[in-house]
Formats: C-alpha cells, structure tokens, sequence
C-alpha cells in the first residue's frame, strides 16, 4: 500500500468481417509505457526493488515495471478458402473432388510484443545495506557505458566486452556495468535495459466435411503452433558479482520460454 505505479497507453483496433468473402481479421496495438518503485511477481524472479524501502528514497527505485511491455501488436485472420461447390472456384466439381478440396479454413494467429525490462543487480554487495531477497543480499551496479552498444568502455577497461550485442551470447555489453564502490550504492537505473522481442505465429487449417444427416458435422483440423520455428529468448543473466555462481555468464542467453514447432491433427464429430 505505499508504492506508486503509473500506466499510459495508446490504443488502436481495426475489425473487418466480409460474408461474400469469407474473411473475418482483427488487429490490434498497443504502445505503453508502465513506471513503479517496486514490483515482484511472486513466481521468484529478480527483485523488483534493491533499494526502496529506505526511508524518503522511492525515487531511486522508479523505473520502468516488471510487466512492462513498449509494444504490442497481435492479428487474427480467418478465411474461408473460396474453393468448393457453392464458392468462387470449384461449384462445379464433383461429390469425391469436393469432399477432397471444398470447404476448408484456413486461421492464423500473430503474436509480436518488445521484450519485458532486465533487473541488473550487484550480488556481491559491499554497500553495508542489507538488502535481502530470498536470502541474497543485492545491490546495484554502477552504469559505465552504453549496455545496449557493443565494443570496449573506457570507464572499465579490463572487462572483454562482445564486439556485438543483442544475440544470446550477449544480449548486452556487460563491461556497461560496474560494481559501486565499497560503502555505497549503485547509480544504475532498477531496469536500465529490456530483453528479447517475442514473435510467434500460429495457423491452422480446418476441413467442414458435409454429413447427410441434420444437427451432425464432421470437421478435421490440421493446427501448427510456432509455425516458423522460431525461437523466443528467455531474459539475460541478469547478476554481476563474484558472490554470484551464474556472475561469468552476464548479459547472456541460455534457455528459451518457449516450445519449437507443434503440429497436431484432431478430428471432431458434433452431434
């Protein structure tokens, strides 16, 4: 009850349905921004806020939440093939070649969103502040340089920055980032970076086979989920610190959230 969280957003729907061309679309986006001092989801993820609650210094935690998302955008499109009797091709087609190639659906899902913000936390605090979260004691680093900007940084010359960043071996230059000084406190920002974009697409195809008998349907389904394969990164490793077991893989990828290509066939009788 004594956080602050803002919330602004731009919306935008578009919804287009034509029986005469069996299409039905719908596409929406959303660009936002969500600000808090302190957010953690429960589900043990990095903590939402290293210094807040010292006293009068809620400002020092603001920054972009948890649940965090710039960008937005999803389309949904179902379209009714036009081949088949009583469609634009194929009315004139026989009872087998109908049965073989009428009356199928085609529907696609498109899932694209910016990634969620990083949490980069100091595990290996010497500010002489307990902060604890699940037994770990954290504090932030200082930020030195451009962690979104591969190449060396003056500001800390013995770290081997990538020459390059947002791939999983570096999704940012970890050599942006500095342990504080003994005694004090990180200056970087509680989420002074994001993680990796999430682009999904999934499609399907659906047969409506027709049956002789009234109030009885038969339709097969062909539904492929990830249809590119594409991979969805999971979030960097977000610690620096030699207190830290996972401190020499910073700023790198080494899973994914999602599952590769799904196929699945179902056939459904309604009666």
């Amino acid at each position: 009850d004594q956080g602050h969280a803002t919330y602004n957003s731009f919306q935008v729907k578009a919804e287009t349905k034509s029986s005469r061309h069996g299409i039905y679309a719908l596409i929406a986006y959303t660009y936002a921004h969500t600000y808090d001092n302190g957010l953690s989801d429960g589900l043990g993820s990095s903590i939402g806020a290293t210094y807040y609650p010292l006293p009068n210094w809620r400002s020092l935690d603001w920054a972009l939440s948890q649940i965090n998302l710039n960008n937005d955008f999803t389309a949904s499109v179902i379209y009714d093939l036009p081949f088949g009797r009583g469609k634009h091709f194929g009315s004139e087609w026989n009872g087998a070649l109908n049965t073989l190639l009428g009356n199928w659906q085609a529907t696609t899902i498109v899932k694209i969103t910016s990634g969620f913000p990083v949490f980069v936390v100091n595990s290996d605090n010497g500010s002489g502040v307990n902060f604890e979260n699940n037994g770990n004691t954290l504090n932030r680093p200082d930020i030195v340089g451009n962690p979104n900007k591969g190449g060396a940084v003056a500001a800390n010359p013995m770290c081997v920055a990538p020459a390059s960043v947002h791939n999983s071996a570096a999704w940012f230059n970890p050599c942006a980032f500095a342990p504080a000084a003994a005694g004090e406190l990180g200056d970087a920002s509680r989420t002074p970076l994001s993680g990796p974009d999430f682009v999904n697409t999934d499609f399907s195809l659906i047969k409506q086979f027709r049956l002789p008998w009234e109030n009885m349907g038969l339709s097969f389904r062909a539904e492929f989920f990830n249809l590119f394969n594409h991979p969805q990164f999971a979030l960097p490793v977000q610690a620096i610190g030699y207190a830290d077991i996972n401190a020499a893989n910073f700023g790198s990828i080494s899973s994914t959230v999602n599952n590769p290509r799904l196929v699945q066939f179902a056939l459904k009788f309604t009666f």
